[in-house]
């Protein structure tokens, strides 16, 4: 048997190339090493997901099935690409088949395993977690860059999303509103009387003429 399949090691890339190889090789013993032959399922779709899995060689093929039981191929999966990380962050079952084209070497961690060695090994663990995150934001910048943006801010300015202003009927307001100066000033004048303008000398005009006193009248 090679060499390289009777003694596999982690990659030096991918996410777990940014380890140094004191860390690297330690995280290689948490996990386990496996052959994949072709044909066989690595991942099952709607199966509960708790594992970790990066290729080490070979080629895999990613499947999932649609609404009228027909499959549809998502892509193709090869040396350093990871498979099923964000059941470390998101528990739940597999969204897709993943399965063996040629022969493989697979490296496949438990989530709680993982989770220990970072634990153990802060430092590690604090490089593997930031490598894990980009690569869940690049996958899903590359799924739909609108709902990345959406699900990474709180609170996102589209002009998609823009919505338009609610409109509400005007407040009636609880006692009525004052009139004019010039309404007002009116008013009082009418009702004061010809004389209420005195102040400046002036008198109110009428357009009607008083009666004549009957006996101040001159004879004809």
């Amino acid at each position: 048997m090679p060499e390289s399949l009777s003694k596999p090691t982690l990659p030096t890339f991918s996410w777990i190339g940014h380890l140094k190889d004191d860390d690297r090789e330690l995280l290689s013993s948490y996990g386990e090493f496996y052959p994949g032959h072709p044909g066989n399922i690595v991942i099952q779709e709607g199966v509960l997901q708790t594992e970790v899995f990066v290729v080490i060689s070979g080629l895999l093929e990613v499947r999932a099935k649609q609404s009228d039981g027909s499959e549809v191929l998502l892509a193709h999966v090869g040396p350093g690409e990871t498979l099923g990380e964000i059941s470390l962050f998101t528990p739940g079952p597999a969204t897709a088949t993943v399965t063996a084209v040629q022969f493989s070497q697979l490296w496949r961690i438990a989530d709680a395993d993982l989770i220990l060695f970072m634990e153990e090994n802060p430092g590690a663990g604090n490089v593997l977690l930031r490598t894990l995150a980009t690569i869940l934001a690049q996958r899903l910048r590359q799924v739909d860059p609108k709902s990345f943006g959406l699900s990474t801010y709180a609170v996102v300015d589209s002009p998609d999303l823009e919505k338009e202003p609610a409109h509400e009927p005007p407040a009636i307001p609880k006692t009525p509103p004052s009139p004019p100066a010039k309404v007002k000033h009116a008013a009082e004048t009418l009702s004061a009387g010809p004389d209420a303008s005195g102040a400046k000398g002036k008198k109110s005009s009428s357009k009607t003429q008083p009666l004549p006193d009957p006996d101040e009248l001159e004879p004809l």
